[in-house]
């Protein structure tokens, strides 16, 4: 029996390591409040004060949804996209003063089966549309933020979960989302909802990834491929059907109504590729906003066409050895590593802005539920940047004088390593969890138990 003799705490702990883990706890608990007062103060000042309107992100797909409600061309039609964009009475920021401005700087490259899903918005006008998104987006993605802690081996009391809460609304790609009405935001949200309800409500998943696939297949394509990998059929099955349903729906409903969207739609994509703000190659610093390897292989070789060889060929010979670990090595017992690998990988292989990287709040969940080993600790680290909007921040204010003043962009150090630093925080993540995955037997195990896990 353990007597508190004075010197400890009651239980029978020795002052030092008594002090020790509660200088441990306050820690986290201050980590916590910071992390909570950092995303109240984006959420009140990035996200509402800051937000880019009337012209955004949510314009050209609204536009082209009440296109195809009317039975119009959803794509390059630019007489109807005026006449629709006039009826707003919106006079746009950023110098554009008419459809065919905007047109030019967010072109509409969202497939076909997207618009059925975008069309709730058609019926609402354009300032309504615009909050209704926002508010409804936010709210998804922070609920299956909620999801993802319930999912913790954990009371909500234990520190951890609420960490996993607070650092997934605190990362910067969430409210760059947001600031931006980006559907990424929807689109990320409906990502974590399938990989969260694959097991105990495998209809429900599939569904949700077969809508973000249909909204955008570079950031859901291989999450919808991860049930079939992992022998999951209802989800798988239910996921394709669904997928099926969406897109002949937007199919027929088009060719009932005669519209030669194809060429269109072709034409927009061609279009929408070279934008500068698309191409990784692109002078100037913008194109550190973009995840995919291209920028970071381009800063080192600075060939185009030697990128995209270099760049896919990495990126194939990663997916062969991930889709490997996940069927040999993942189970429903570690199943966060496997979707925490899916999720990174996601980012690698086509374009993706910084707002992408929200999708990496499934390797924050891996790394909370793996707290006790030190690769997680490493994981979490490695994320800390993801806080702030680093890249941008040199583009803007006193930082972007800065750069400009000691030419800090013409320096292969800064090229190659500081501006794509998200770049390299995914690898350096994609490489902790295929070790993780490797290393998931008999002795990973024993490792967790030893750690306290």
């Amino acid at each position: 029996m353990m007597i508190n003799d004075g010197h400890g705490d009651p239980r029978g702990y020795p002052p030092a390591k008594f002090l020790g883990g509660l200088v441990k706890r306050c820690s986290v608990y201050i980590a916590i409040a910071i992390l909570l007062a950092l995303s109240v103060a984006k959420f009140l000042y990035e996200d509402l004060y800051r937000l880019t309107y009337p012209v955004n992100d949510l314009t050209v797909p609204w536009v082209s949804s009440k296109s195809f409600v009317a039975g119009m061309n959803p794509y390059n039609d630019t007489q109807e996209f005026e006449r629709i964009w006039a009826a707003t009475s919106v006079t746009a920021k950023s110098g554009c003063r008419d459809f065919n401005c905007i047109l030019h700087v967010y072109a509409m490259a969202y497939p076909p089966m997207s618009l059925p899903l975008i069309v709730p918005l058609a019926i609402l006008p354009w300032r309504d549309a615009v909050y209704t998104y926002l508010a409804a987006s936010t709210a998804l993605f922070v609920a299956v933020v909620l999801m993802l802690a319930h999912k913790l081996p954990r009371p909500w009391r234990d520190p951890r979960t609420l960490y996993l809460v607070a650092f997934a609304l605190a990362m910067a790609p969430l409210h760059s989302g947001i600031h931006e009405s980006n559907l990424n935001t929807l689109i990320v949200a409906l990502v974590i909802a399938g990989a969260t309800f694959m097991w105990t409500r495998p209809y429900l998943s599939g569904v949700a990834l077969a809508a973000a696939l249909c909204l955008k297949p570079p950031v859901a394509f291989l999450f919808f491929a991860y049930p079939w990998i992992r022998k999951k059929w209802k989800a798988a099955f239910t996921g394709l059907a669904a997928c099926m349903v969406i897109s002949f729906s937007s199919l027929l409903w088009m060719k009932f109504h005669h519209v030669e969207w194809f060429h269109s739609y072709i034409g927009s994509v061609a279009y929408w590729s070279t934008i500068g703000t698309s191409r990784f190659d692109a002078p100037g610093p913008g194109k550190f906003q973009m995840l995919n390897l291209q920028v970071l292989v381009f800063q080192l070789i600075h060939s185009s066409e030697w990128t995209n060889i270099i760049s896919w060929s990495i990126f194939l010979v990663i997916a062969a050895v991930t889709a490997y670990l996940i069927n040999s090595r993942v189970s429903d017992r570690n199943e966060s590593v496997g979707l925490a690998a899916v999720a990174v990988l996601t980012l690698l292989p086509v374009y993706q802005r910084f707002y992408t990287a929200a999708i990496l709040v499934l390797v924050l969940f891996w790394a909370v539920e793996n707290w006790p080993l030190g690769r997680a600790k490493i994981a979490l680290l490695l994320m800390l940047p993801l806080l702030l909007p680093v890249a941008a921040m040199t583009q803007v204010g006193a930082f972007a004088e800065f750069v400009r003043r000691h030419e800090l962009g013409s320096k292969f150090l800064w090229s190659a390593f500081f501006m794509p630093h998200v770049i390299w925080i995914e690898l350096f993540l994609l490489l902790i969890l295929l070790w993780s995955m490797a290393l998931h037997d008999k002795a990973y195990i024993q490792e967790l138990v030893e750690a306290g896990a």
